[in-house]
């Protein structure tokens, strides 16, 4: 028999996407899936990448094209005949739903946000979005009975969908466990001359750089650096780069732009705190699930975060990994860094009880096989 044939597609995601391509599609591949990736990306970017065979088509520019683009998935989807599609956005998830209609095949949603808020928050004015949420959740409602499995990125996105539980699969976004193969020998000086605070990943007003530039004007210790690696993404990187300038922290900030993980890891391993610091306001912020904070915590770093995020606050309480800041107040977080930075030996010590953590529960490999499991027994029944 030939292996049971898993697709999945992308409206938005690339093809090398860390929890789509990394993650999700190679593990089912070393299962012994047969798996593909149908996504935007160039032409450059199709062929087989560590068993996975990927095939681009051209990024949409904008809604309009977008939805045309589905018309094209939809097409791409029916020539691979897989036994089951994996939807990976809400509208790639109306293309399973009809190949499921219209084909007999078997579909998966793989939920990674909070869609309702953040559709209505990030496209509507604030006194029309909760009509527009519920519109969204409406529209879960009538596709959900057509879809055989929910795969969840975070327990806080659950209550949108109302179908038996047992179709329900939790799979959480954390680091694999293969980072900590350098991490082991990070860290090794308690005192040292300057420190490193690290941002990974995409960066924004929204995301908190000016409330940290800021925070960093405000602190009593100067011997702390900012790290950002990674693209400032909304358009304000002059106004980033003037901040920094009006500050006085030209000697204490630097920028590197995006890299592949394996380089970006080892500058994590050479830090000291890793910052998340999304802004109050967003609801998607509020049920975010952000992989970053597991690097961190891979990495051997203290973490800081928002205490109003729900999904991870309570994993650095638990772990005992990090600090909780109010990240709109840039008093708070000078604070917050100053505190950390008076006791290094208790920073470290962060840092090392989140490393163990993600050892003994917040890694890939333990999802994984969750996923795994939920594909075997759809394999099953086939």
């Amino acid at each position: 028999m030939s292996p049971y044939k898993i697709c999945f597609l992308s409206s938005m995601h690339p093809p090398k996407d860390k929890r789509v391509f990394d993650k999700e599609a190679v593990s089912l591949v070393q299962a012994g899936f047969a798996v593909a990736h149908l996504c935007p990306g160039n032409p450059s970017e199709s062929g087989v990448d560590r068993g996975v065979r990927i095939r681009t088509y051209t990024r949409p520019a904008g809604i309009k094209e977008r939805l045309m683009q589905l018309l094209m998935l939809y097409r791409m989807a029916r020539e691979e005949d897989a036994d089951v599609y994996h939807c990976n956005e809400a509208d790639s998830w109306g293309v399973g739903v009809a190949l499921r209609l219209l084909r007999g095949k078997r579909c998966v949603f793989d939920v990674h946000e909070h869609y309702p808020s953040t559709f209505a928050q990030s496209r509507f004015p604030i006194w029309l979005q909760p009509a527009v949420a519920g519109a969204v959740r409406l529209v879960f409602r009538v596709l959900t009975p057509f879809t055989d499995r929910i795969v969840l990125a975070k327990r806080s996105v659950a209550d949108d969908f109302h179908t038996d539980p047992a179709k329900k699969v939790l799979v959480q976004n954390y680091t694999p466990l293969s980072g900590l193969n350098f991490a082991a020998a990070a860290h090794a000086d308690v005192a040292k001359e300057s420190y490193t605070l690290v941002h990974l990943g995409l960066f924004s007003k929204m995301r908190g750089w000016p409330q940290v530039l800021d925070a960093m004007a405000l602190m009593q210790h100067k011997n702390l650096r900012l790290l950002v690696i990674g693209e400032i993404n909304d358009g304000s990187r002059d106004e980033f780069q003037q901040q920094v300038q009006l500050l006085g922290l030209a000697d204490r900030v630097s920028q590197l732009d995006w890299m592949p993980f394996d380089q970006a890891f080892a500058h994590l391993l050479q830090a000291d705190i890793g910052l998340i610091a999304f802004q109050p306001g967003v609801q998607n912020h509020v049920y975010a699930m952000p992989h970053k904070m597991f690097d961190y915590m891979a990495a051997g770093l203290a973490v800081m975060l928002p205490e109003f995020a729900v999904e991870v606050a309570p994993v650095v309480k638990e772990s005992r990994c990090g600090v909780l800041i109010d990240s709109g107040d840039p008093h708070d977080i000078a604070a917050k860094l100053d505190a950390l930075l008076t006791d290094p030996a208790a920073m470290q010590a962060m840092g090392q009880r989140g490393r163990e953590a993600v050892k003994q529960h917040y890694n890939w490999e333990a999802e994984a096989t969750r996923l795994v499991s939920m594909y075997k027994e759809m394999e099953q029944f086939k």
